[in-house]
């Protein structure tokens, strides 16, 4: 799900790129060159997954707030586009959490 999101590819390349021109040192083994890196990448890809992870729950919790206030004006004065407005935000807090388990 990561390596599907630009952003994360095209920081994951910079980080290698970056790794391996600080560790240009023919001293050092391929093997542990390899190692290093693949700890480094671990955790980028630790520390993206915990970013959108965090974002997409405060996505959700903002449209929720918004929900629960317009369902209580909803129920002291009923108006047609209120209603369609609480139906769209319903529709994108099941697509957020649609999409998240589809990955």
């Amino acid at each position: 799900m990561l390596l599907n999101d630009q952003r994360v590819t095209e920081d994951i390349k910079e980080e290698i790129k970056k790794f391996l021109e600080i560790n240009e040192n023919t001293d050092t083994t391929y093997w542990n060159v390899w190692d290093t890196m693949k700890a480094v990448l671990r955790g980028k890809f630790i520390a993206w997954s915990s970013f959108l992870k965090k974002r997409k729950n405060q996505q959700i919790n903002e449209l929720t707030l918004h929900l629960k206030t317009l369902e209580k004006e909803e129920q002291n004065n009923s108006k047609c586009s209120r209603r369609q407005e609480i139906i769209k935000i319903r529709a994108e807090i099941n697509e957020i959490e649609t999409k998240e388990r589809n990955h």
